[in-house]
């Protein structure tokens, strides 16, 4: 019997007191009613377990079948449901459970390297699309590409990854590479503007030195070092040769982009004179791919110059890969400033560190 209701009893007047009411049936219910919630709750939370795991297996193996990963009805349905499952939040009980399951395991590298595949794929194609038609202005092309599904939500992580930035400097960045900025660089654009034209920033930024004795200074000689730049660095020439197109295209918007074709381990660009590295999600398939990378990027930038790495976290691992700079390795050349880890639309988590001195 309920507690509230054994409560009703004792409280009428018609009802007849039991002399020994510490010994009744309905007190033994009452100690085993948690244990019996407790078991629901188990039982509940190995259900949820078992549907992730299920969810997660299962479509990978309906990627595996299609024939090609570009944009399409099926692919679209099958990804979006996945970064659903994926987004969701948990504890960390259940998203240890989920990780080391062996068949989640048995599919997690290939699951990422196609969702890094369609990725790029949904970037050519968008890329072309802005700029099939023939010739347009640079605010229709503009236009054009704010209508890509994702626009606000990269605008969402770059304000994010540009805030973790200014709490580990006092100084916004003027000098930008970005490696791995696939065929539609909409980080560095998104980036550019806010460095261009954000009033925070200028505020941020440092003065111009006031000439002596009222003398004029060229501005046309400050005008290098204080207008942003970024470099977009990507190995595959298709995506360099689309993103550099577009950012043609789009006129004042795309100026301060530059780019160039290289592995993220090439020697050939020195990457000293960045105030900022960015390196990509996408970027190294395993934690030990990512630190190999990270050590041979670290070391051609100078000391103090900050890295920010995008990452994962929870089920977020099963579409990019963890990374975890607090390792011997990367610890001996990076100092971790700062680790974010979004928990609305934005998928990626963002770590900011200083390259050590």
């Amino acid at each position: 019997m309920p507690l509230f209701a054994s409560w009703l009893r004792l409280a009428s007047p018609t009802a007849k007191m039991d002399a020994r009411p510490c010994a009744s049936h309905d007190s033994i219910a009452i100690v085993e009613k948690p244990d019996a919630l407790h078991a629901q709750l188990a039982d509940s939370r190995a259900e949820k377990v078992r549907w992730l795991v299920q969810s997660i297996v299962e479509t990978h193996a309906q990627l595996l079948k299609l024939p090609h990963f570009r944009p399409g009805k099926a692919i679209n349905h099958l990804l979006g449901n996945l970064v659903a499952v994926c987004s969701e939040i948990h504890d960390r009980d259940i998203v240890d459970k989920v990780l080391s399951n062996p068949n989640v395991q048995g599919v997690l590298l290939s699951l990422r390297q196609i969702c890094a595949q369609a990725e790029s794929c949904l970037e050519l194609h968008w890329a072309e699309h802005i700029l099939a038609g023939g010739p347009q202005s640079p605010d229709e092309v503009l236009a054009r590409l704010k209508t890509f599904p994702y626009y606000e939500n990269y605008e969402e992580l770059t304000r994010l990854e540009l805030c973790a930035i200014l709490s580990a400097t006092k100084t916004p960045p003027r000098r930008v590479a970005f490696i791995g900025s696939g065929p539609l660089p909409l980080t560095s654009l998104c980036l550019l503007q806010s460095l261009k034209h954000d009033a925070l920033l200028a505020r941020l930024a440092p003065a111009t030195p006031h000439p002596p004795n009222g003398t004029a200074i060229d501005m046309s000689v400050l005008s290098p070092a204080t207008d942003p730049l970024i470099l977009n660095v990507d190995y595959d020439p298709a995506a360099i040769a689309a993103s550099l197109t577009l950012s043609l295209a789009l006129g004042e918007t795309g100026s301060g982009m530059e780019f160039i074709c290289a592995e993220a381990t090439s020697p050939s660009k020195d990457l000293a004179e960045f105030d900022v590295v960015y390196m990509a999600a996408l970027v190294g398939m395993s934690q030990a791919e990512k630190e190999g990378i990270i050590l041979q990027v670290v070391d051609r930038m100078r000391a103090g110059a900050l890295l920010v790495v995008r990452s994962s976290w929870g089920l977020r691992s099963c579409l990019y890969p963890e990374v975890d700079l607090a390792t011997e390795g990367l610890l001996k050349k990076l100092e971790c400033c700062v680790v974010v880890h979004p928990y609305g639309q934005v998928v990626n988590s963002v770590i900011v560190a200083r390259v050590r001195q």
